[in-house]
């Protein structure tokens, strides 16, 4: 079995795949490859944000106040 490593790379193609028959989602042979892409792109946008540790004590403010 694979370590879960956050620098291990996640199979997309399959991923696509999964997630696209789970909710009833053709995609056509043709948009394959850029739906596997963006999915990429994703992922490599939303990666520093996930690698942020927050503190488990940490509470959101009751009130926002610019």
């Amino acid at each position: 079995m694979a370590d879960d490593k956050p620098d291990d790379k996640p199979d997309v193609a399959r991923l696509v795949d999964e997630a696209a028959k789970a909710i009833g989602l053709a995609i056509a042979p043709e948009y394959r490859a850029n739906v596997i892409l963006n999915v990429e792109r994703s992922l490599a946008i939303a990666r520093p944000l996930l690698e942020v540790e927050l503190d488990d004590e940490l509470t959101p403010g009751p009130v926002f106040q610019p």
